[in-house]
């Protein structure tokens, strides 16, 4: 894979643990010679990301609004950086540029990517796989609701192969590396019909 775009969180106030996990993400994907695409961000998991892949040598694509750079979250590290005027646009953005994607804890933004990341590859609109990165259990809760959420018959039980998850970042890396991407067949991920 050329890029792999990297969901996190911006937040400074998250555990120690979770930022080195970023780091460590950073560095596994500059390794492999993989180009960073994240939310350009300088703070919290974002900034130990791109810290990561600049330390392996890597090559980092931030993309970004102008409301963020305005709030002095842009790092100067990116090797380019977009920016642009809404979140929406950038969401968009940041999945365009994916081979793959990987999902690190994070906030409500975070979790907006995921989703719209998802229910892209549900949709056959990418062919992006994508791996969640639950260290120590950080994305248990969101995993519940998704099971949740089959249970209630909301989401067909095939929803859950449409990714997959990993404790540790740098495994995360690896098997994302070796999961084949492409389309899905979108009658057998929508909700209707029996399953």
């Amino acid at each position: 894979m050329e890029r792999i775009t990297v969901y996190c969180s911006s937040s400074t106030r998250a555990s120690r643990h979770l930022h080195d996990a970023a780091e460590a993400v950073g560095r596994a994907l500059a390794a492999h010679g993989v180009t960073v695409v994240y939310g350009g961000g300088s703070i919290g998991l974002m900034g130990a990301l791109a810290q990561g892949c600049k330390a392996e040598g890597g090559r980092l694509i931030g993309v970004t609004t102008n409301r963020l750079v305005e709030l002095e979250q842009a790092s100067c590290d990116c090797d380019e950086l977009e920016v642009y005027d809404t979140m929406r646009q950038r969401r968009k953005r940041l999945l365009e540029l994916a081979n793959g994607v990987l999902v690190l804890p994070g906030g409500l933004g975070t979790l907006e990517e995921f989703f719209e990341a998802l229910v892209g590859r549900q949709l056959a609109e990418h062919g992006a796989p994508i791996g969640l990165v639950n260290v120590n259990g950080a994305l248990n809760s969101l995993l519940l609701m998704i099971d949740d959420l089959v249970h209630h018959r909301f989401v067909r039980a095939s929803a859950r192969d449409l990714f997959f998850v990993e404790e540790d970042g740098v495994a995360a890396v690896k098997r994302l590396l070796r999961t084949p991407g492409g389309l899905v067949d979108p009658t057998r991920m929508v909700p209707s019909g029996p399953d």
